[in-house]
This record gives structure tokens, sequence and C-alpha cells, in this order.
């Protein structure tokens, strides 16, 4: 067990907040304390037992490996007749995850008046490097088809504010992570899919 499973208790990465009655001022408070003392823990245990940087960078590298994960592992999109692409939010989560020590999540702090306030979050408790992002979601829907419409479903809401955490969540992941691993990752990631292309059914048909 690493830190990263404790603060995981304290923050998880679906820790979408639904729209129940306000907690009492005690409560809040108990809430409060509790919640730093876990956080201290996370902290104590990331200094007792700090991340073995080879091994992690291995862990990471095997993980690539797989091809599920290798074919999730890059975004791309169409922007001024140029193809953007980069690690994705799955690929991100397999970073921090294997790279250890680092909590990571999103948090909607508020819901009010049509809209969620929400942040992204990743900080690595070795280091004590932290990337957070906080924004506004809207609760409305753009389509081209139906033009804009507010959303009421909870679940619809939900999934919105999730969709848009995970987007600024990758940015925090990768904030934290050393540029060469992610590099050495998404290089693997991209050998895996060479791999499995040329090992295809159809790829021996040809030989």
């Amino acid at each position: 067990m690493d830190a990263s499973d404790v603060f995981a208790q304290v923050e998880p990465f679906t820790g979408i907040m639904e729209n129940y009655p306000e907690p009492s001022p005690i409560m809040t408070d108990a809430i409060t304390t509790r919640e730093a003392s876990e956080v201290q823990a996370a902290v104590i245990i990331a200094k007792k037992f700090p991340r073995n940087q080879m091994k992690a960078l291995d862990r990471i590298l095997v993980a690539c490996q797989r091809p599920l994960l290798a074919e999730s592992s890059l975004y791309s999109y169409a922007r001024g007749g140029t193809e953007i692409t980069g690690p994705s939010i799955r690929l991100a989560e397999a970073l921090a995850q294997n790279w250890g020590n680092i909590a990571f999540g999103i948090r909607e702090l508020e819901q009010r008046l049509g809209e969620s306030t929400v942040e992204s979050f990743a900080w690595d408790l070795e280091t004590n490097t932290r990337q957070t992002k906080t924004f506004q979601v809207k609760h409305i829907r753009r389509t081209k088809a139906k033009g804009n419409y507010a959303l009421d479903d909870p679940r619809d809401i939900y999934e919105m504010v999730a969709n848009q955490g995970a987007r600024r969540l990758r940015a925090c992941i990768l904030g934290v992570i050393p540029g060469d691993v992610v590099e050495a990752a998404v290089n693997q990631c991209e050998s895996t899919l060479k791999a499995k292309a040329d090992i295809s059914p159809e790829a021996v048909k040809k030989m």
C-alpha cells in the first residue's frame, strides 16, 4: 500500500457530490478534521515509502504493453487542418497509478443556479508538487440538431461534470509526472499498437 491508497478514501475520482441537505456545523467540523488527518497520514506514508523511480517506470512500461490500454492511450482531433494528438485520460490515470504516491481526482465544490463549480487536482505526495484547476460547468448541452437545452436530470449533470473534469484531470496528472516518463509511456504504447498490427489475422494473411 502506498499513500495514494489512503488519500483515495478521502477524494475518490468519482467524488461528485449529490444534492444532499447541508450538514450541520458540527458534522462539517468533524469531516474536515477527519480529512485533514487522512491527508496527513498519506503524506507520512509517502515519505516513509518513497517510490523507486526505476521500478515505477518499469511498471508503467509493462502496463503500456497491454493492447487495450495502448488502444486508448492517445486522443486525436483535427484543428485548422492539423491533427492534434496527446496522452489520453486513460493513459494519465495509468501513469499516476503506477508512478505511485500520487493523489488525483475530481471534486464538485458547489452546484447552484444551473452550474457546477468543479476542481480537478493531482498531488505528488512525495515532492509536494500539486496541480489544480477550478472551473465552471454550465448545465447546458449544446447540439447541432436540437440546439442548446438545459439539463435537469442528475445523471446527465453528473456525466457532463465528470467528462469536463476528466480533461482538466489529465492536464493535472501530466503536470506532476516527469515529461520523460510520459514520453516513454507514449512510445511504448505506440510500439504495442505496431506489434499488435503486425500479428493480426489480416497481416498474417498478407505474409
